[in-house]
């Protein structure tokens, strides 16, 4: 036996739908991926040629103390996020200097460790032929710091 909704069930399933399709449109039209789970899909818009290739940036960071490591690339690392980083690949590219935000913003959030003293961004490229995976190889973007 149905019963039919009262009408503060269908207020209340209506206000829920009109906040979830505000929050979905917003975040597609003006979002950016922090906003989850209503930021926009652009990560998903797109497939991979089976003869392409995957990039993915990364850095290499030198600190104080000479020790060498891949940083993370998170606000809770380095300020930015890897998506971030990596709509602005050719900002850093033509400025490298402009990677000195990182180490900043490192050392802002890092204070009881050594400071990066170098900063390298680069690509992970994997390769593919039809499908398969090949191995993957690193393509230098940009670095700034001592050499």
């Amino acid at each position: 036996m149905d019963l039919p909704l009262t009408r503060r069930a269908l207020l209340w399933r209506g206000v829920a739908l009109a906040a979830v399709t505000a929050g979905a449109a917003y975040g597609s039209l003006r979002g950016v991926d922090d906003h989850w789970p209503f930021a926009p899909m652009s990560q998903f818009a797109f497939r991979t040629d089976p003869d392409g290739e995957v990039r993915a940036a990364f850095v290499m960071a030198v600190d104080a103390r000479g020790d060498r490591r891949e940083l993370a690339l998170t606000n809770e690392t380095v300020g930015m996020n890897r998506a971030e980083v990596e709509g602005q690949l050719e900002g850093f590219r033509s400025r490298p200097e402009r990677l000195a935000a990182l180490a900043d913003a490192w050392a802002a959030l890092h204070p009881d460790r050594p400071r990066l003293v170098r900063v390298e961004l680069l690509e992970r490229v994997t390769r593919m032929r039809g499908g398969r995976l090949l191995d993957p190889v690193q393509e230098p973007v940009a670095a700034w710091g001592a050499p």
